[in-house]
């Protein structure tokens, strides 16, 4: 798997879930009611953040790190 790859998924797939594994925890730990409509558009949303904006500019970094 080529390392643009590796990065794209990371940060589509990878920080999102993080993120909400951490949250529906941090809310089961509150006591608070846990809604997984909420969690689904907070995943949705950081996914679609993190293959827009995040990924490819962190690919970007890396390849001008190493040139």
């Amino acid at each position: 798997m080529s390392k643009g790859l590796k990065i794209m998924l990371f940060w589509t797939l990878g920080c999102p879930s993080i993120i909400t594994v951490l949250r529906i925890i941090t809310d089961y730990f509150l006591g608070r009611d846990i809604d997984w409509f909420s969690y689904s558009a907070v995943f949705l949303g950081i996914a679609a953040a993190g293959l827009i904006f995040v990924g490819p500019l962190n690919y970007f970094i890396s390849k001008a790190r190493e040139s």
